[in-house]
This record gives structure tokens, C-alpha cells and sequence, in this order.
């Protein structure tokens, strides 16, 4: 039986199926030693197909020395070669044949970027080829520097949404941006993305208190970075414009020197003012503090009706201003002006009239006036004296409304009252421009590449906010979102500051872009109405 046994025993020994057990036993031992190993060296990665695994760095620098294994998992695997491809490339670089066992090629990459790897092996045991994918990383030597950070707006105010733009200059294919800061509400923001190098933006929450902000900002490339400070304030929302204060007579008597005394007040800073007298500017300046009072001496002026106005801005930009028309003359008509209804309505219709505070006048001449501008009027004729009243279309806002009148006996006289209407609605649009070409809802625009300046220009009868700046948004082509977030500044203001222009120039290449613009109020913090998308073709 015994003898039986050793017979059998080398009968296995000497068979083709024994040398298949062995090498197959081989193979796993090799395989799992292989694992056991690989799976000890930090940084590796394997990825495996049905007859081989491949080993190599998920992370490296350029330059630097890369092994990459490729160990079969059972015989018969031929022609091995390994594809590298940087992503931002669409054809493969590099296609290296690995002729022999060990199947391990060594490997510097010369320039940063995200290689996608792949390894194809040919099995002569099934006739078929095998792939297996990987992707490596490859660093810059150097860190990403932080060389610009910038708040969009650049004068935030609470509520607004704020921007961060980070110039970032590196070579790197992928950055981390960590942001860790107090606000002025003593609340932490924290934010971490990751994206390219070049400009980067984020955005952070509303803030809802003035004051101080500080954020660290920090930018980081595997083991590498670098970092910096931003500190900006959030201002307290200011649509409230100056009070222009005005002590004058409506009536000097002839030969009289003409003097007055004006007092400016605004709740948070005071910039600048201007005084005109019949169309002359006869005091100007920059004025700093919440309070500015100055007085003015005019000197004599001829007999009839004069127009003193006034413009008053804050530290914001929001204009105020006073108008007041003053007569010489020997003697004065008295009157006075009412405007009914008592409750004003923007788009209504009110009766401006003068009310005699004199009998037996008879009115040869009337002029109706709303901010310094006549509006109607009336002259005596065929033994009818001068109509008493007029009409008016009511628009928001603060006005003044002055009534000039003449009598048969030579006599001249002036009165004013102020109308206050109340502001629900937003700026109107009136047109925006590309290189002064007028851009069209029903059709595109055309411009030459290069630098192109978009103006826009808006209306409202209570004062367009000029501390607020619009923002002007670009996307190209059919992209999901806006790439270029420009800031407008002020380029023409009316002299009631009703009608305004605001422009940005910036730099356009081939292609079409939708336009629109946004952030637009008043004085009364409405907002200008969604404009909709304008088509430019840069051609």
C-alpha cells in the first residue's frame, strides 16, 4: 500500500497539472508579498485589472524621480505599455513600451499638472488587451502666491453681497484656499475651496453690521503655501441725503444788497457743495463733518426775478438740492402757493395755484415753477387777467414749487412752497451703450476686439444713488454663469441729479456675450428693474 502511495506521488510530480498547481502557487505568493509590500509605502496607489495591478505615487513635484510597477496576476502578459496624459492636453505625451519583467519604469515629469495613467497589456492566454487607470498629481517646486486680493464691491455695505477676488500666481494644478475670519458681528467665517491658480473668486454671506472685517486668507499646494491678511469695513447703508437749510428774503427792495446764510447737515459725512446765482457758480468746495454753515453776500443786482441754486453731496454721493427764485423790486405782490391734493402720488395729477393775499389785483403775468424749471405760463389778454393755475404731473420726490407773478401796476412778487412725494418705484432705463454703439434687446451689437466701455444710462424724478455702484455682468457664449463681475463708476450727472451715466471699461476678445447690469437705486434704496440680456458680438 505504502509502495502504492510513492508511485502516485510521483506520478503528480512528474504531470503537466502539477506544474500548473506550482506556478499558480507561485503566482499568489508573489502577488501577496507584492500587496503586502506596496501597501507599507506611503503615497502609493494601486489599481488593478483582471491580469495585473499597477503601483504608483498619487502625488509628486516635478523633477522629481517616479516609479511606476505593473505585476502581472497570472502568466501570459505581453506588449505592456503605459500612456501618461495631462489633462489639459488632448493627446496623449507619452506612450512608454515596458519590454521585460520586472514590468517598472522610472519616470520625471517635466511640468506640473493632473496625469490621468494608463496601462494596456496584451493576454496571450485569452487573446484580448487589458487596461487599468490612475491618475497622478505633479506639484510645482514652488508655493502659490497670493499676489492680489480684492473686494468687490470695493465699498461694501451690510446686506450687500461681497466678493473676494485672489490673484493667485502658480504653476500648480490645484490649489486649496482656506479663508478663517471674524466679522463685525463677532461671527466666524470659515471657507475652504479648491480650484486653479490664476483669478479666484469667493463669495461670502450678507453681513449684516457695520464695521470691521478681517479675514486670513491662505493658499496651499500639497506641502506648500502661502498666506495673507484682508481687512476691510462694511459700511452702514446711506441713502439719506443732506438737508440744505437756506436763510434768505424772497423780496430785497431796489438798490438792497442781496446776502443770505446757508447751513448744510448730512447724518453721517458731508462732501461737497455748490451755489449758483442766475446760473453763475459764485461759491464752491470740498467740505469735511456732518455740519457746514457759511454766509454769502451776492451785492446789488438789477430789478426783476433772480434764481439761486444749490447742490449739496455727501461722503456717498447723494446729491440735495435748493432752489429759490428772488425778486427786486419797489414794492412786493403778497401771495401764496398751495398744491392740491394734500396727498401727492407719483403719476397723479396736482393743481399748482397761486392764492392772493391782496384785493383787487389783477394778475398780468404768471410763471409756474417745479425745481427751478417752468412748467406753464399765463399772460394776460383781452381784458383777462392771468390764469391762477395749472396742472401738473406728479414724479417722487422732494420739490420745490415756485410761483412768479406780475400785476397791472407794476408790481412783481414770488412765493414758494416744497411738495414731498412719496418714492416706491426704481430708476427707468433709458439706454446702454458699448463704444457709444447703442445696444438693442431685438438685436445684437457690434464692437472690434480690444477695449470696449459700456455706459448706462438711467432716470429718476427722486435722484439716482450715486454711492451705490451698478454692476455691469458679462458671460460669454452659452457658459452657465457670469465670468467678468465689473464695477460702474459715475461718468455724467444731471444738474438735478435725476438723470445719470455710469461706465467701466474692460477688455473684450472674439466671441458673443450676453450683457445686463444690476444694482441699480435711488435715493430711496428702490432698485432699477431687471433689464434682461443684451447679445454683443466682438467681431
Amino acid at each position: 500500500m505504502v509502495d502504492l502511495l510513492k508511485v502516485w506521488v510521483l506520478l503528480l510530480k512528474r504531470s503537466h497539472l502539477f506544474l500548473k498547481i506550482k506556478a499558480l502557487s507561485s503566482s499568489i505568493l508573489i502577488v501577496l508579498s507584492l500587496l503586502i509590500l506596496f501597501s507599507c509605502t506611503s503615497n502609493q496607489t494601486s489599481s488593478d485589472s483582471r491580469k495585473f495591478s499597477i503601483v504608483y505615487p498619487q502625488n509628486t513635484f516635478v523633477n522629481s524621480k517616479v516609479t511606476m510597477s505593473i505585476q502581472p496576476l497570472e502568466p501570459g502578459l505581453t506588449n505592456i505599455r503605459i500612456k501618461l496624459k495631462n489633462f489639459d492636453s488632448s493627446v496623449y505625451e507619452e506612450a512608454i513600451r515596458v519590454p521585460k519583467y520586472p514590468y517598472e519604469i522610472e519616470w520625471f515629469f517635466q511640468r506640473p499638472g493632473i496625469y490621468s495613467l494608463i496601462v494596456e497589456g496584451y493576454s496571450i492566454t485569452d487573446n484580448r488587451w487589458y487596461t487599468a487607470n490612475g491618475t497622478i498629481t505633479v506639484y510645482d517646486v514652488v508655493p502659490p502666491l497670493i499676489e492680489e486680493v480684492r473686494i468687490l464691491p470695493e465699498r461694501p455695505y451690510v446686506g450687500d453681497e461681497v466678493m473676494l477676488q485672489f490673484k493667485v500666481k502658480s504653476q500648480n494644478p490645484v490649489v486649496t484656499y482656506d479663508l478663517d475670519g471674524k466679522t463685525s458681528e463677532s461671527t466666524w467665517i470659515r471657507h475652504t475651496l479648491t480650484d486653479r491658480a490664476g483669478y479666484v473668486y469667493k463669495k461670502l454671506p450678507p453681513i449684516t453690521m457695520p464695521g470691521k472685517v478681517e479675514l486670513f486668507v491662505k493658499s496651499a499646494a500639497y506641502n506648500m503655501e502661502d498666506a495673507t491678511k484682508v481687512t476691510f469695513e462694511i459700511n452702514q447703508v446711506d441713502r439719506v441725503k443732506p438737508v440744505i437749510n437756506v436763510f434768505t428774503k424772497t423780496f430785497y427792495p431796489e438798490n438792497s444788497d442781496i446776502s443770505f446764510e446757508v447751513k448744510f447737515f448730512d447724518d453721517q459725512e458731508l462732501n461737497s457743495y455748490q451755489i449758483e446765482f442766475n446760473g453763475e457758480i459764485i461759491e464752491e468746495g470740498s467740505i469735511r463733518g456732518k455740519t457746514f454753515e457759511k454766509a454769502v453776500r451776492i451785492g446789488k443786482r438789477e430789478l426783476g426775478t433772480h434764481t439761486l441754486n444749490i447742490n449739496v453731496r455727501d461722503k456717498e454721493g447723494n446729491p440735495a438740492y435748493y432752489s429759490k427764485r428772488i425778486y427786486v423790486g419797489s414794492a412786493a405782490l403778497s401771495f401764496d402757493v398751495e398744491v392740491s391734493p394734500a396727498n401727492l402720488t407719483a403719476g397723479g395729477t396736482a393743481v399748482i395755484a397761486l392764492v392772493s393775499q391782496e384785493t383787487n389785483v389783477k394778475y398780468t403775468k404768471i410763471v409756474f415753477f417745479v425745481d427751478g424749471k417752468a412748467i406753464d405760463t399765463s399772460i394776460a389778454s383781452e381784458g383777462k387777467e392771468a390764469k391762477r393755475f395749472t396742472l401738473w404731473d406728479v414724479e417722487e420726490g422732494s420739490h420745490i414749487i415756485t410761483v412768479y407773478a406780475e400785476s397791472d401796476d407794476n408790481r412783481g412778487g414770488i412765493a414758494e412752497t416744497i411738495a414731498s412725494v412719496p418714492d416706491y418705484n426704481g430708476p427707468k432705463f433709458i439706454s446702454l451703450t458699448a463704444n457709444d454703439i447703442e445696444l438693442k434687446k431685438d438685436k445684437p451689437g457690434y464692437v472690434f476686439p480690444g477695449l470696449v466701455t459700456f455706459k448706462i444710462k438711467v432716470y429718476d424724478p427722486g435722484g439716482i444713488n450715486t454711492g451705490v455702484k451698478p454692476r455691469l455682468l458679462i458671460r460669454e457664449n452659452d457658459f452657465e454663469g457670469y465670468y467678468r463681475d465689473l464695477l460702474m463708476d459715475v461718468e455724467e450727472i444731471s444738474s438735478d441729479g435725476k438723470t445719470v451715466v455710469f461706465s467701466v471699461t474692460t477688455t473684450m476678445a472674439l466671441g458673443y456675450y450676453y450683457i445686463t447690469v444690476i444694482n441699480i437705486q435711488d435715493l430711496s434704496g428702490n432698485l432699477m428693474r431687471d433689464i434682461g440680456r443684451f447679445l454683443l458680438y466682438v467681431q
